[in-house]
């Protein structure tokens, strides 16, 4: 039993290499484009949080005698900051409001999918040949649907709104997090350390936990990271086609769909198009950035 503390203590959960763990922990400072990105994010959080309370103007409120109004114009019911829409709804106030049911899809997906994610890539690397290489396969076939006729499905055999869109992201993502984590855990196996603890006595659940899964997170957080953008995207799009959350809720996927009825008027869709463009550049540049610190051999450069 001591031989087995002993082996532990000195092996530890970390790989043993200091010099790498120093130029990791030191990293690249943050860049001015990361700081307004973060920013960018922060209000984007503030303002979903908050929902419609920082509106200026009830987002649903409809007023037909102040329809299609330019931006920084006024009408009969005040001035409209971003102009109005086909409704006479203020165009800031809905894009406030919709900030809520995106990043709620975004998150939730993004946490779900990669939750199981995480755990399909850990059971397919630490098993044996047959059962590892049936789930990758099922990955695969997984990676291989659209996530557009996913959604389409989807919303044929439920009601299309924001159920709709969770579940269809995630279906579509979480392989991408096995392959990863498999590809990572895979790596991590076979190394020393590992071998040594094995050596020592410990069982695959103490591995698992103290040597394997610590030394794949870095990888794991930069995924998830990375992959809050393409959520967006993705989210967007489900709520343009009709399939994600449902008008009258302001959804900055729908209020672009319906911009595009009227492109006379150019706001309704340059509006959120700038701010599906703007939030998902930020989280790119975060996602970069944490790739970097992460990552020792960029680290080091």
């Amino acid at each position: 039993m001591t031989h087995v503390l002993a082996a532990e203590v000195s092996i530890g959960a970390v790989p043993p290499e200091p010099s790498v763990a120093r130029r990791r922990g030191r990293g690249r400072r943050p860049t001015f484009a990361v700081v307004i990105a973060t920013v960018v994010v922060a209000i984007a959080v503030i303002t979903a949080v908050t929902g419609s309370l920082l509106a200026p103007k009830d987002p649903g409120k409809q007023r037909l005698r102040d329809t299609l109004i330019p931006p920084m114009r006024s009408g009969r019911f005040g001035r409209y900051v971003l102009g109005s829409d086909e409704l006479g709804r203020d165009v800031l106030s809905r894009l406030i409001a919709g900030t809520r049911p995106l990043l709620l899809v975004v998150v939730v997906s993004v946490a779900a999918a990669a939750l199981f994610g995480l755990v399909w890539g850990l059971i397919a690397g630490t098993g044996g040949r047959v059962v590892p290489t049936v789930m990758m396969r099922i990955a695969d076939m997984q990676l291989s649907i659209p996530p557009v006729i996913l959604a389409v499905i989807l919303a044929v055999v439920f009601d299309p709104g924001v159920r709709t869109s969770i579940v269809a992201i995630s279906l579509v993502t979480w392989p991408s997090y096995a392959r990863v984590v498999r590809a990572e855990t895979l790596k991590v196996r076979s190394s020393d350390y590992v071998a040594l603890a094995r050596v020592a006595g410990l069982g695959k659940i103490r591995v698992l936990r103290h040597h394997i899964l610590p030394n794949i997170m870095n990888s794991f957080v930069v995924l998830c990271t990375l992959q809050l953008a393409t959520a967006i995207i993705f989210a967007a799009a489900l709520s343009f086609l009709g399939v994600g959350v449902q008008a009258p809720r302001p959804d900055w996927g729908n209020m672009l769909a319906g911009g595009t009825k009227y492109l006379d008027s150019w706001w309704l869709v340059v509006v959120p198009g700038v701010a599906i463009t703007i939030l998902v550049l930020s989280l790119n540049v975060i996602g970069d950035h944490v790739r970097d610190r992460f990552d020792p051999r960029r680290a080091a450069l």
